[in-house]
């Protein structure tokens, strides 16, 4: 996977109903979750605000920071990327 296309909603759906590909993000729970970008179909949570990720939407095209990592009880990880303007930068 080399991108994410965001989805704003109000409610994450629950994991098996998520499409791969997709970041969802509610403002109001201030959280973005999609599923593992190396398709392993994990989900990943990534909670914003005062004590998470940062999360910014520059005309739509969406940069998380810090990095996201799998990490599934691999060593050193499973998978580890940043999301920059809706791109997978992988690590």
């Amino acid at each position: 996977m080399h991108e994410l296309r965001p989805v704003y909603c109000k409610y994450i759906p629950h994991w098996d109903e998520m499409e791969e590909g997709v970041l969802y993000i509610s403002h109001e729970f201030e959280i973005a979750n999609h599923l593992c970008a190396c398709g392993c179909r994990g989900q990943t949570v990534t909670p914003f605000g005062a004590n998470g990720w940062t999360l910014t939407d520059n005309e739509g095209k969406i940069t998380l920071r810090p990095s996201i990592g799998n990490f599934m009880g691999e060593s050193p990880y499973h998978t580890h990327y940043y999301v920059t303007e809706n791109k997978i930068e992988w690590l």
